[in-house]
């Protein structure tokens, strides 16, 4: 059996090695790196993340490997002063870890000192592939808005652990893990969107936020995954008036509200409002610890698959609020 492009992607995302591509490669070691390198191998990495894109050129496939240092988070992590904005097209990010499904030793995070009203990470770059990273917003402070921003198009998402919300302290207002905005055909598989260890329910957010016409995006096989207090504030899903284009689907995905734990059952799982702009599409996907798939009747999520009363299989069916 031969080796196809796919596989060498895959089979490099865990062990680093360079795949093919005619750009160049550069490596990230946020414990040993040091900036003033060439960071052109793992011996000469680069400590940052910023330092790493600076030198990357746009369009030709440039690659960035961010490496783990150790278990624990210190000797993983690149940790943002400010909101890493990756606006280069077709630059690649792959961590270099085990892979686990959670919390990858390949980190990006706050500082500890971060206070600014922003999110950790923009993706405003088209045709990236980023794999293997955990994006971590976490700090005791009010201000910080979200995780992971995706503007562009056509990015490619594997095996990422997207956990906004990381602190009881930023729990507020349209607080997000993953927002989308623009989005377009964007791609996300088997990735981890939210966390079950930080309470949220204190103001109305949401682990996934549609901003303005999310177009076409799927998800596939992922875990979106939250803690609350509250039975409506905080939803797996928001999608108010204008926020999707055409649809978006889930398939094989979990929603999990960690009820078992003590977390509160919600109302409903999702908010995606009749003026929403399109319709979101669940195949194949469970809902844990909520009483309603959707806040209303507004006959834009479709559930497909079988049903027991109805001669629908392999049919979208809407998804009624009782």
């Amino acid at each position: 059996m031969g080796v196809t492009n796919f596989d060498v992607v895959q089979a490099n995302a865990f062990i680093g090695s360079q795949w093919l591509t005619q750009g160049n490669t550069f490596f990230v070691k946020p414990r040993t790196g040091n900036d003033a390198f060439n960071g052109k191998s793992p011996a000469k990495a680069f400590k940052t993340l910023v330092k790493a894109l600076s030198v990357c050129t746009a369009n030709q496939n440039d690659t960035v490997y961010l490496f783990s240092e150790g278990n624990t988070g210190a000797n993983t992590t690149d940790y943002q002063a400010a909101t890493l904005a990756w606006n280069k097209d077709m630059v690649h990010l792959i961590g270099v870890n085990s892979g686990p499904l959670y919390s990858q030793r390949a980190r990006i995070a706050f500082a500890s000192t971060y206070v600014t009203a922003s999110n950790l990470f923009t993706l405003s770059a088209n045709g990236c592939y980023i794999a293997n990273i955990e994006f971590w917003a976490g700090v005791a402070s009010a201000l910080p808005t979200g995780c992971l921003s995706v503007t562009g198009q056509r990015n490619h998402f594997r095996n990422c652990h997207i956990a906004g919300m990381g602190d009881t302290h930023m729990d507020i207002a349209g607080a997000y893990s993953l927002q989308l905005s623009h989005a377009e055909e964007c791609f996300f598989d088997d990735c981890t969107i939210g966390q079950d260890t930080s309470t949220c329910g204190a103001a109305v957010n949401s682990v996934i936020l549609f901003g303005t016409q999310a177009t076409r995006n799927y998800f596939r096989n992922c875990r979106i995954m939250l803690y609350t207090s509250h039975a409506t504030n905080c939803v797996f899903l928001s999608a108010p008036a204008g926020s999707q284009d055409r649809y978006t689907t889930f398939e094989d995905c979990l929603f999990l509200n960690a009820i078992d734990s003590g977390s509160t059952l919600l109302t409903a799982a999702l908010s995606v409002v009749a003026n929403g702009g399109g319709v979101l599409l669940a195949r194949g996907t469970s809902f844990r610890g909520a009483t309603y798939v959707n806040t209303t009747d507004s006959g834009n999520v479709l559930a497909m698959g079988a049903s027991p009363t109805h001669n629908t299989v392999g049919l979208a069916v809407a998804v009624t609020h009782a």
